[in-house]
């Protein structure tokens, strides 16, 4: 059975649109499932300089603690422990949920206005 051409009314188009929408949420759903450098941090009580914990004991590489070390999230002390700002993680969890939530509703007025008109 061949596929329908993209742009194609009907159900192939409809199974276009739900593919477009699920797929990113299944990835979503994927990732919130696995615990990020902060959320291992925090359960390890790395939150002071003086509990501070090397990243290889709790299973941390280098690649996803960059963006959060530059951020100052995590702090990364002179011999080489790391530990969680717990006041600088919950800022940035703030306006990463403002900024995704402003996303949504800008994205669900778009599409209102346009099945609307």
């Amino acid at each position: 059975m061949p596929l329908p051409m993209p742009g194609s009314g009907g159900v192939g188009g409809a199974f276009t649109a739900l593919g477009a929408v699920v797929g990113p949420l299944m990835m979503l759903a994927i990732a919130l499932q696995k615990p990020g450098p902060v959320r291992t941090l925090l359960k390890a009580e790395a939150d002071s300089p003086e509990r501070a914990r090397k990243a290889s004991t709790l299973g941390l590489t280098e690649p996803p603690l960059a963006p959060l070390i530059r951020s100052g999230v995590v702090v990364r002390e002179t011999d080489g422990r790391i530990w969680v700002d717990r006041a600088r993680a919950r800022r940035r969890q703030w306006r990463i949920g403002a900024i995704l939530g402003g996303a949504i509703v800008v994205g669900s007025g778009i599409a209102a206005l346009l099945l609307t008109h």
